[in-house]
């Protein structure tokens, strides 16, 4: 079952609200930072960052338990090598393993 057949079975006259709320919980993720991964709160900033659509490509950069360095395109080879020195492994996948 995809999103859309879950909120098709929405009935129209909640479906305004259905989509607020869905707008909110993506606002509370974009205005409040992550907890960390050992806060007891961790769990309900999860559930509002997956009701807020942030998964696959529009998750945040910034999510509980990891932080986001941004870097020019043109640096991130010598970022990731960097990491690889520091042994700090890379969270996302890499480029190729994402899709086209």
């Amino acid at each position: 079952m995809d999103f859309s057949t879950l909120l098709s079975a929405v009935p129209d006259k909640y479906a305004l609200y259905v989509s607020a709320f869905i707008i909110v919980c993506k606002l509370v993720t974009v205005f409040v930072k992550p907890p960390s991964s050992t806060s007891k709160v961790a769990w309900l900033y999860q559930i509002v960052s997956l009701i807020g659509l942030n998964v696959g490509w529009a998750a945040n950069r910034l999510q509980v338990g990891k932080t986001g360095v941004m870097v020019a395109r043109s640096d991130s080879d010598e970022a990731k090598a960097a990491l690889a020195q520091a042994n700090i492994p890379l969270a996302s996948p890499k480029p190729t393993d994402r899709p086209s």
